[in-house]
Formats: structure tokens, sequence, C-alpha cells
């Protein structure tokens, strides 16, 4: 099988200033992925799949807040109900 490398100019050096300069912490997900599974557990519980709210959010479990939430739910429904329900009627 024929392979086809890349000719490197600095093929000599030991570190190429530009791979030198990186931090390894930059290659690092694992704060990014824990941040989004914790957005993902709040949208999972504002939508209704998850009993429990998620840890650092205490106040979306008050009763309070839920009746907010599904208030304004039900508002952009009522609001956009019918918009692309439109009976057009033509008679030949």
């Amino acid at each position: 099988m024929n392979t086809i490398q890349h000719q490197n100019p600095n093929a000599g050096n030991a570190a190429t200033p530009e791979t030198s300069q990186i931090p390894e912490r930059f290659f690092d997900t694992r704060p990014i992925t824990a941040l989004l599974a914790w957005v993902k557990s709040v949208f999972d519980y504002l939508g209704g799949s998850r009993e429990e709210a998620p840890a650092g959010m205490p106040f979306l479990a008050s009763p309070l807040w839920l009746g907010i939430w599904w208030g304004l739910m039900i508002g952009l429904i009522l609001l956009f109900c019918g918009q692309t329900s439109k009976f057009i009627y033509i008679d030949f």
C-alpha cells in the first residue's frame, strides 16, 4: 500500500514554535463535557424528563418557578398557535 508522507521543513527540530506554545490544558475537554452535561440536565429538568433539579440550581425546584416556567410555555404556545395552519379555499 502506498502512503503519502508530507515533507516537514522543520524535520530536524524537536519542537516547532507552533506546537511548543500551546499548553496541554488547551486540549483537555473534561471541563467542557462536564458543563455540557450539566446544561443538558437543566434542559431535561425544564422539559419534564427529570424529577430532581440539577446540582447548583435549587431554585428550579420551587413550585413558584415551575408555575412561571410552564405559564410562559403555555403563553408561547398560545401566541404561535395556528400561525401555520391557514386554510385556503379555492373555488374553480
